[in-house]
C-alpha cells in the first residue's frame, strides 16, 4: 500500500511538471509568433512601403534618404494631385557627377561629399521615382572626350554622367535627359575696357581662345556668328583650370576668349563680356547616357514632376541662400532653374 502511494504521487508529480512545461512552451509560441509578425511589418515597411505624397509636399511613410551626396533631407513633391506606389526597387543607379567648385556642385570641405543645387536635384528625382541613386566621382574624360563617349561611360561603369550639355555632335552617339538647368549661351571674353578694341563681327585674323572638348567650340561659334574659324586662329585650353584661357586672354596671347556664360571667367568679373549669343545647344547641362540605357524611361518623367512641385522651389530657394549654397560662387536661382522664373 506504501508503495503503491509513492507511485501514485510520483505519477501525479509527473503530470503537474508536464502541463507546466505545456504551458510555458505554449507562452514561448505565442512571443515568437509576435516576434515573426513584427519583423514581417518592419521588413515590409523597411523594404516596400510607399511614400504617400500630400498636395501640400509633405508625405507619410518611411523616411527614406537616398545616397546621394548625404544630405538625408526628405523632399515632398506635388504636382496637383498624390502619389502612390512610389516603392524603391533594389538596382543602384550610378550617376558621375564632379566638383565644380561653385554652387552647382562643390565638395563639403567638412563632410568630403557632394553639395549643391545638381546633387540636390538628383536626390529629389531619385525619390520621386523610387530609385537608389549613388553619385561617383571620377574625371569628365571618362564620359566623353575628343568628340567621342569614353569607357566611364561606354563600359558601364556608371549608368550615366552628370552634367553635360545637350549638343548636336554628342546626340550622335549619346543620349541626354531633360536639361536640369537653364540652357547656356556663348560668350566673347576680352580684357577689361577691350583695350585692343576686339570687334566680334569681323574676327578675320583674330586668334580665338576656346576651352578643348567643351561644347563652345568652333562649330557653335560658325553657327552663331556664320564666321568659320581657320586652324590657326584657334588655341584650345583645358578646362581643368580656366586660369589659362583667363591668363591668354590678359596677356594678348588670343584676342578674345569663347566660352559658356555660365564658367567662372564670365561671371567673376574677371575679364569683359563684349557679345552674348544665342544658345547653340539642343538643350542644357543634362544627365548623359547611353544609347541603351533605361534612366531617361524613368528619370524624365520624375524630373517633370519634381519641377512642378514645391519641393524645386525649395531646391531653388537654397541656391541664393548662404546658410545653403549661397556662399558659393556661381549664377543665381534665377539663372540656373527651370520653369519657374
Amino acid at each position: 500500500m506504501g508503495e503503491g502511494r509513492a507511485r501514485n504521487g510520483e505519477k501525479n508529480t509527473s503530470s503537474s511538471v508536464f502541463v507546466l512545461l505545456c504551458f510555458l512552451a505554449l507562452i514561448v509560441g505565442i512571443v515568437a509568433a509576435a516576434g515573426l509578425v513584427m519583423a514581417i511589418l518592419n521588413y515590409t515597411r523597411e523594404d516596400d512601403t510607399p511614400i504617400n505624397i500630400s498636395l501640400d509636399g509633405s508625405y507619410s511613410g518611411v523616411d527614406y534618404r537616398v545616397q546621394v551626396g548625404g544630405s538625408g533631407r526628405r523632399t515632398g513633391v506635388t504636382k496637383g494631385t498624390s502619389y502612390q506606389d512610389l516603392h524603391y526597387d533594389s538596382q543602384i543607379w550610378t550617376i558621375r557627377l564632379n566638383d565644380e567648385g561653385n554652387r552647382l556642385n562643390y565638395l563639403d570641405p567638412r563632410t568630403r561629399r557632394n553639395r549643391g543645387y545638381y546633387n540636390d536635384v538628383i536626390n529629389a528625382v531619385c525619390q520621386i521615382a523610387g530609385k537608389n541613386c549613388l553619385v561617383v566621382d571620377d574625371e569628365w574624360q571618362r564620359c566623353f572626350s575628343d568628340g567621342f563617349p569614353q569607357e566611364g561611360l561606354m563600359a558601364r561603369w556608371y549608368d550615366a554622367c552628370a552634367v553635360f550639355a545637350h549638343s548636336a555632335d554628342r546626340a550622335r552617339s549619346v543620349m541626354f535627359s531633360k536639361a536640369l538647368a537653364q540652357v547656356p549661351k556663348p560668350v566673347f571674353l576680352t580684357r577689361r575696357g577691350n583695350p585692343s578694341k576686339f570687334d566680334p563681327s569681323n574676327l578675320r585674323g583674330k586668334k580665338i581662345g576656346l576651352l578643348a572638348d567643351w561644347w563652345s567650340n568652333a562649330y557653335c561659334l560658325f553657327s552663331v556668328t556664320d564666321y568659320e574659324l581657320q586652324e590657326d586662329q584657334v588655341i584650345a585650353y583645358p578646362d581643368s583650370d580656366y586660369s589659362l584661357i583667363v591668363s591668354a586672354v590678359q596677356r594678348g596671347e588670343v584676342d578674345a576668349a569663347f566660352i559658356s556664360n555660365d564658367l567662372s571667367p564670365a561671371t567673376d568679373g574677371t575679364l569683359e563680356v563684349i557679345q552674348e549669343y544665342k544658345q547653340c545647344l539642343l538643350g542644357g547641362e543634362s544627365l548623359m547616357m547611353r544609347k541603351d540605357s533605361l534612366l531617361k524611361s524613368w528619370w524624365d518623367p520624375a524630373f517633370e514632376k519634381l519641377i512642378n512641385s514645391r519641393a524645386y522651389r525649395e531646391i531653388c530657394n537654397d541656391i541664393d541662400d548662404p546658410l545653403a549654397h549661397g556662399i558659393q560662387p556661381g549664377k543665381s536661382a534665377r539663372e540656373i532653374c527651370v520653369g519657374i522664373y
